[in-house]
């Protein structure tokens, strides 16, 4: 696990953009298979990606999929995919078939199964589980990734592709990436921007606690964290 520390949240998802058109670059891969995240600091990267990386990222390329979603319809502004689709594939007019979200709609155990066998079908097989070109990972406060909660440990280890999680305060359902495919991405980039962020930050870098993130991140390969914290 490495860590690149930048003065400011933008100045950090700028260079996690620079390291993905490196590695895209280098794969020399066609297709080029990501796994995006929801939430404020993916909306913040979409829109750097729109203003600044419209010429500079080989689009026509790439396949989107997710790392998780909340088991909402895709016009639910909970909806990982509708951010995405507004901030990012809209505005670069991104073919709707290089597209693979969740369908949040769906009996989420029926989808996560659905998604799983998809995922498999579309991306090369390495050990038996299927392998991203890139994930990009987000940590939430409370040391969650993707949307395995301290409560779903159980996720971690789980062997399918994708299965249901829960949100442990709201009871919301989510179907989120399990640890083993996490693990599998061949390259894995974390942002972990602004200051309520800075505990977890701590946490990781001194590894100490039971956090979903801490664990994947400790047993990762090729993963990177983008901050604005100085710890």
């Amino acid at each position: 696990m490495k860590i690149e520390t930048l003065t400011t949240a933008e100045e950090a998802l700028r260079s996690l953009s620079e390291k993905l058109i490196s590695i895209i670059g280098q794969s020399r891969v066609n297709p080029f298979h990501i796994a995006l995240s929801g939430g404020k600091t993916a909306q913040t990267l979409f829109k750097i990606w729109t203003k600044e990386y419209k010429e500079r990222i080989p689009w026509d390329i790439l396949r989107f999929y997710w790392v998780d979603e909340r088991c909402v319809a895709p016009d639910d502004d909970e909806s990982n995919f509708k951010h995405a689709e507004q901030l990012l594939f809209h505005p670069l007019e991104i073919p709707i078939d290089h597209i693979h979200r969740i369908w949040g709609e769906q009996d989420p155990n029926i989808e996560a199964e659905r998604y799983s066998e998809m995922v498999k079908w579309e991306l090369p097989g390495y050990s038996d589980l299927p392998r991203f070109n890139c994930i990009i990972l987000g940590v939430g406060t409370d040391g969650h990734t993707a949307s395995i909660f301290p409560e779903s440990s159980n996720l971690l280890t789980d062997r399918r592709c994708y299965a249901v999680s829960q949100h442990p305060a709201t009871g919301q359902k989510r179907i989120s990436m399990t640890g083993p495919l996490i693990l599998q991405g061949k390259h894995i980039l974390v942002p972990i921007l602004d200051p309520e962020k800075k505990e977890i930050m701590e946490h990781i870098v001194r590894g100490e606690g039971d956090f979903p993130a801490l664990y994947l991140l400790s047993k990762a390969h090729n993963a990177c964290i983008y901050t604005d914290q100085i710890i």
